[in-house]
């Protein structure tokens, strides 16, 4: 297993869509939200995500494509 530390930025469509269940549930990850910021045109949210590699780029690249923009942050802690 291993864990990746995202920021992602929505766009306004996506706003109240259940984006991060969705990729979670999707791909087998397990998200766990550090810090959110969401109003009624935008939002924010830094999570980590962990699971299996493959699930993880495949969860990644399915957010990429939804228009959700992907930053991967150093998360300060080696992955498990």
């Amino acid at each position: 297993m291993a864990t990746l530390r995202v920021m992602l930025t929505f766009p306004q469509d996506l706003v109240r869509e259940p984006v991060i269940y969705t990729v979670a549930k999707t791909y087998h990850l397990v998200p766990n939200i550090r810090k959110a910021r969401v109003t009624e045109t935008s939002g924010e949210a830094t999570l980590d995500l962990t699971g299996v590699e493959e699930d993880l780029k495949r969860g990644i690249e399915h957010l990429t494509r939804l228009g959700v923009k992907v930053k991967p942050i150093a998360s300060g802690r080696p992955a498990k």
